[in-house]
C-alpha cells in the first residue's frame, strides 16, 4: 500500500477522531500484533496511529486494554509513556502522542537504562495502591499459581499438537515436541511440585492480591524508544493489567527479542532493583526462582505461535515485508529449541541471583 492510498484510507478516521485533515501517513515500527503509522496533520500536528489486529476469539480487546491503561497511567502522572489521544473501537484505531526517539539496542543498554526500567515498574507497583486501580483487569495470560502457568503451557501445547504435520516444518515441530519438549515438561513439573511442597505450598497456592502488581506484561527495551536526553519512553500496553511480579521479572529476563539480549550483570542488576523495591524480598525471590523456568517453557510455546493459524495471521498483519511461511516457522522452531536448552541447563540454579541462591537457600545438591 503506497503512502497516498494509506492517507486516503485513514483520512476519514483521523478527521473523525481529531477533527484535523490528514496530510500524510508513514508506516513505522515492526510490532508483532499491530501496524503503526506516523501521521502528519494540518497545523504541523504529528501523532502515532495504531491499527490493532482484529482478534475474533474475543479473548482480549487489545485497543481497549492499551488505551485505558495509558489513560490511567497518564492521569496518575506517569510521563515515560505516550499520551493517549483518541480511539475508535469499531475501527480498531488508536491515536497516541508521537514520540521522537530511537529504538534501544541491547548493545547500548547500560546501568542507568536498567534503573529507568526498574523505576518504572516500581512506580506501577505503587500505583496499584491508588484509587481506581481496582478497575483495571488482569494482564494478558496472568498467572497467580503454578497450576495456572502449567495450564497456559498445556493449552498452547494442545493447539500445536493438533497440527496435521503436513509440511517439513510441522513434522520437525512434532518431533521437537515429542522428543525434547514433553519429556522435559514432565521433569520440570515434578521438580516444581517438590520445590513447592518443601516451602509449604502447592501447585494450587494462589498469590495473594496484595502481592500482585500492575504490569505491561510485554515489557522491555524492545518496546521502548530513547529520547535525545536519554529518557526512555515505554511502549505497547496491549497486555497491561494485574499480574505476579515473578512473571513480570521472568518475562523481562527471558524475552527472546534481540533488544533484550542483555548481559548477565545487567539482568542481575534488574532483579536486585525489583527485589529491593517491591518489599518482602525473600518471598518474591523464592517465587521467582521457581517461576523462571516455568515461564521459560511458556516462552517456547509463544515462539511457536507462527505454526498456529491465528498466530500466523497476526504476524502477516503486522509485517512490512513479504512473508515466507516455511522460513519463518523454521526460524521460530530454532529459537524455541534454544530457549528449551537454556531452561534445561539452568532451572536448578536461578542464573541471575547475587552469587548465592536467590532466596538464600542452599543448593539442592544437583
Amino acid at each position: 500500500m503506497n503512502q497516498s492510498e494509506t492517507s486516503q484510507e485513514f483520512g476519514q478516521s483521523v478527521h473523525k477522531l481529531l477533527g484535523d485533515r490528514l496530510i500524510s501517513a508513514t508506516r513505522i515500527g515492526a510490532g508483532g500484533n499491530s501496524r503503526v503509522y506516523r501521521i502528519d496533520c494540518e497545523g504541523s500536528s504529528r501523532y502515532a496511529l495504531k491499527l490493532y489486529f482484529p482478534d475474533r476469539s474475543g479473548k482480549r480487546d487489545r485497543l481497549f486494554a492499551e488505551f485505558s491503561s495509558l489513560q490511567f497511567l497518564w492521569e496518575n502522572g506517569v510521563r515515560c509513556i505516550p499520551r493517549p489521544v483518541a480511539h475508535d473501537r469499531d475501527l480498531g484505531h488508536g491515536i497516541y502522542e508521537y514520540i521522537e526517539g530511537r529504538p534501544v539496542s541491547s548493545s547500548e543498554v547500560d546501568s542507568s537504562d536498567i534503573d529507568q526500567a526498574a523505576q518504572f515498574l516500581s512506580g506501577l507497583h505503587e500505583l496499584g495502591q491508588s484509587a481506581n486501580s481496582d478497575r483495571l483487569g488482569t494482564a494478558s495470560e496472568a498467572c497467580f499459581s503454578a497450576r495456572e502457568i502449567f495450564q497456559t503451557i498445556d493449552q498452547r501445547l494442545l493447539g500445536l499438537s493438533a497440527l496435521k504435520a503436513e509440511s517439513t516444518q510441522e513434522r520437525a515441530l512434532r518431533t521437537f515436541l515429542q522428543v525434547e519438549f514433553l519429556p522435559f515438561l514432565g521433569e520440570l513439573r515434578s521438580w516444581c511440585e517438590a520445590r513447592l511442597i518443601a516451602s509449604d505450598r502447592s501447585l494450587e497456592s494462589k498469590l495473594e492480591p496484595q502481592k500482585r502488581t500492575l504490569s505491561p506484561s510485554d515489557f522491555g527495551f524492545h518496546n521502548a524508544l530513547k529520547r535525545s536526553d536519554g529518557q526512555i519512553v515505554f511502549l505497547d500496553f496491549e497486555h497491561f493489567g494485574w499480574d505476579d511480579p515473578a512473571k513480570m521479572v521472568s518475562d523481562f529476563l527471558l524475552h527472546p527479542h534481540p533488544a533484550m539480549a542483555l548481559s548477565d550483570s545487567l539482568k542481575r542488576q534488574f532483579v536486585n532493583r525489583i527485589l529491593d523495591s517491591f518489599g518482602d524480598r525473600e518471598d518474591l525471590a523464592a517465587r521467582l526462582e521457581i517461576a523462571y523456568p516455568l515461564f521459560g517453557l511458556k516462552w517456547c510455546m509463544i515462539l511457536l505461535n507462527e505454526f498456529v493459524p491465528e498466530g500466523l495471521k497476526r504476524r502477516m498483519f503486522s509485517r512490512v515485508d513479504a512473508l515466507d511461511k516455511g522460513v519463518l516457522q523454521e526460524g521460530q522452531l530454532g529459537k524455541a529449541r534454544r530457549m528449551l536448552l537454556g531452561v534445561r541447563n539452568s532451572y536448578r540454579r536461578f542464573p541471575y541471583g547475587d552469587g548465592s541462591r536467590v532466596a538464600g537457600r542452599p543448593d539442592d545438591g544437583k
